[in-house]
């Protein structure tokens, strides 16, 4: 099975061309890393890059329960290009979700020749403006992070600053609500997350735990 996705990975990324990107997912126990991945170029990520954001949420909603693919969901390349993302979740035979086959399209170099074609037609292009065929609805916060590292610190980082008191002052109510807020994020899908979210909240890694067996069990 492992086989068959990353052949195809391969085989979509030369037929679609450099303006997609094709990544697969190996979700295990304790890792969700890329393991075969063409065009990588264009979100800057390589073998061994985590989940994206959004799909971390999607995994901690259980999208997958109800639906085989997510169509159409707007994402940020490196250099900040939006681009149009498609997953498509992969299960074994007996429903279990082991990976995901994402196709991120950069249609920039499209754009950028209907404008000219509209300008050698005298027409006033308005910047900005959606084509009418223009499915992408999601916010700009999904981006494609390198490192798992880096994917935990830009989760974290955003969560713990919408509370604006420094974090030796948080109450015991707050962390909570922080350990939800990152719970639903997907953070401690990420390998190492508890150590991390730990350091930065200054508690001990069995406080950490503590947190989330609570939302567990309020779950």
């Amino acid at each position: 099975m492992k086989r068959h996705y990353t052949l195809l990975v391969d085989f979509l990324g030369k037929i679609l061309g450099p303006d997609y990107e094709v990544a697969l997912h190996e979700l295990l126990d304790d890792s969700n890393e890329i393991i075969a991945i063409a065009n990588g170029e264009l979100t800057g990520r390589h073998l061994g890059s985590p989940l994206s954001n959004k799909m971390l949420e999607f995994l901690t909603s259980r999208l997958y329960e109800t639906q085989d693919y997510v169509l159409r969901f707007e994402s940020t390349s490196v250099t900040g290009k939006k681009l149009c993302s498609n997953s498509l979740f992969i299960k074994d035979p007996h429903g279990r979700l082991v990976g995901l086959l994402c196709i991120n399209f950069d249609s920039s170099r499209y754009r950028e020749l209907s404008a000219r074609v509209m300008d050698l037609c005298g027409s006033l292009l308005t910047p900005g403006a959606p084509s009418g065929t223009h499915l992408i609805v999601e916010n700009d916060e999904h981006t494609y992070p390198s490192s798992i590292a880096g994917a935990t610190a830009s989760i974290v980082s955003s969560v713990i600053a919408d509370y604006p008191v420094p974090v030796d002052r948080l109450t015991q109510d707050e962390k909570m609500e922080i350990m939800d807020a990152l719970n639903r994020k997907g953070v401690f899908l990420l390998k190492g997350s508890v150590s991390h979210v730990a350091r930065e909240l200054h508690s001990s890694e069995a406080s950490i735990y503590r947190y989330l067996g609570k939302l567990n069990n309020k779950d």
